[in-house]
């Protein structure tokens, strides 16, 4: 009766506390050497030891120190037995014992080992049940093992695309971190994290995850796992951290247009950003600045005001839209007096036809220039232009532009024009683009107009038709 309330205590044990106990070998015989236990299943183990003489083998085993017997009469040194017909997630106590062909019995004390899976429920049940009342006291007053502690709140530092996570636990565990971006975080869900960073081998109480790969400017939920060699997992809470957006590092400065009294600013950022032009003009040390409120991630200023024939040094301060700056080496630059005309691109043209009892003609002509200027439209119909007479015109822009839109109504319809670009900067130099051609559209024919067409052409009386 004792020996079963043993066994009894043990399992009910087990199954209350849900742990195992750790394997803890007493100090055994010098002739019987190296006991393993190997093949632990739900209900097979394999027992191994070496003797210095040949001996046969057996192996005390059961749920307490009261050992079974499985025995193996062969002789040899090197010893194994497998238990079978083990009950799963057990304790099971044994130690080996060894006889040499003299009937010198060696044995050692006790050792112990816990089988895979999970206790039978169902039996656990039905003999909790049949348990008398002071011994149900006893397996209830059993210590719980509790899973592993994540000591305090996860530190994390973010960087621009991920973080380091850093937390602590009350024993050896792995490290692993599970998130997922607020955007799609759905705490109802049986997962509601999606990504998963960590060292799952690792073994340590002292825990350090540099989480990679995540959107910067991006706020995420997480929580650190720890799990220990028992397979008892701790969890943080949920919490949530903002990665660092992407700082706008200024690439590509270019001083262009430089003029006598003005220059032109450009430079890119990975990101879009606003940005501020500071420059200093080194001779009276006067600071101006000029900048741009809207995020791109390419950027043009126009620096207006400027001494004719001075050095002036500039710095780009770009802002993205977290809020973060950058600051961009000193440049520096010399007004000069501007002989460079504007360059003319980007030229289109697009013609509408309007129906009616005389059909008219719209035609919208667009273009660029790299700095402000005042241009004129050219045309005349047909391909070739006789030096001696004189191109059409339209008046010639009235204020300095950098896009251009002209419009012109007198085109007939279904015609060849040929046209051209005549500009010139404020500083007076003038540039001419290349001609340019465009065909008018031409007034579609109804289905009465193309039968009479054909008629005509086999028929020579239709013209004659209401004369």
């Amino acid at each position: 009766m004792e020996r079963l309330f043993g066994s009894r205590l043990v399992w009910y044990g087990a199954f209350f506390s849900l742990a195992f106990l750790a394997l803890a070998p007493y100090v055994f015989a010098t002739v019987v050497s190296n006991v393993e236990i190997s093949n632990v299943g739900q209900d097979t183990a394999s027992i191994s030891w070496n003797t210095d003489t040949n001996s046969d083998s057996t192996v005390n085993y059961g749920l307490d120190s009261s050992f079974g017997v499985v025995r193996d009469s062969a002789m040899g040194k090197t010893h194994m037995l497998s238990i079978e017909g083990l009950e799963p997630a057990t304790t099971y106590y044994f130690r080996v014992v060894s006889a040499d062909a003299d009937g010198n019995i060696n044995s050692t004390a006790g050792f112990q080992f816990v089988t895979k899976g999970t206790p039978d429920v169902k039996k656990v049940i039905k003999e909790i049940k049949e348990l008398p009342p002071e011994d149900l006291k006893l397996v209830l007053q059993q210590p719980e093992v509790k899973p592993p502690a994540v000591i305090g709140l996860p530190n994390v530092v973010p960087n621009e695309g991920g973080a380091t996570i850093t937390w602590s636990t009350d024993r050896d565990t792995d490290s692993q971190v599970f998130l997922e971006p607020d955007s799609s975080y759905r705490a109802s869900a049986k997962n509601p994290y999606s990504l998963e960073q960590g060292n799952p081998k690792e073994m340590a109480q002292k825990h350090v995850v540099n989480v990679i790969g995540l959107d910067p400017a991006t706020v995420y939920h997480f929580i650190v796992s720890s799990t220990d060699a028992s397979n008892l997992t701790g969890v943080s809470a949920d919490d949530t951290f903002q990665t660092k957006a992407t700082l706008p590092i200024i690439q590509n400065i270019k001083v262009t247009r430089v003029q006598e009294n003005s220059a032109t600013v450009s430079w890119s950022t990975p990101v879009p950003a606003k940005g501020i032009v500071s420059y200093t003009n080194l001779r009276t040390k006067a600071v101006k600045s000029a900048g741009s409120p809207i995020f791109a991630s390419n950027q043009s200023i126009n620096l207006t005001g400027l001494e004719f024939g001075t050095r002036y040094t500039a710095i780009i301060s770009a802002t993205n839209k977290a809020g973060d700056n950058f600051d961009s080496k000193p440049f520096s630059f010399l007004t000069v007096r501007d002989v460079v005309p504007p360059v003319i691109s980007k030229v289109n043209n697009e013609s509408t036809l309007f129906a009616g009892d005389e059909p008219k003609v719209q035609t919208i002509i667009s273009w660029n220039t790299d700095e402000q200027a005042s241009c004129q439209v050219f045309y005349t119909q047909g391909l070739v232009h006789d030096a001696a007479t004189a191109a059409d015109s339209l008046p010639k822009e009235t204020d300095p532009l950098t896009n251009h839109t002209q419009v012109v109504v007198g085109f007939v319809a279904g015609t060849v024009y040929k046209f051209w670009l005549v500009c010139d900067d404020v500083a007076g130099n003038e540039a001419q683009s290349d001609d340019y051609v465009l065909i008018t559209p031409i007034k579609e024919k109804n289905i009465i107009d193309i039968i009479l067409e054909n008629f005509q052409g086999t028929f020579g009386w239709v013209n004659k038709i209401g004369k």
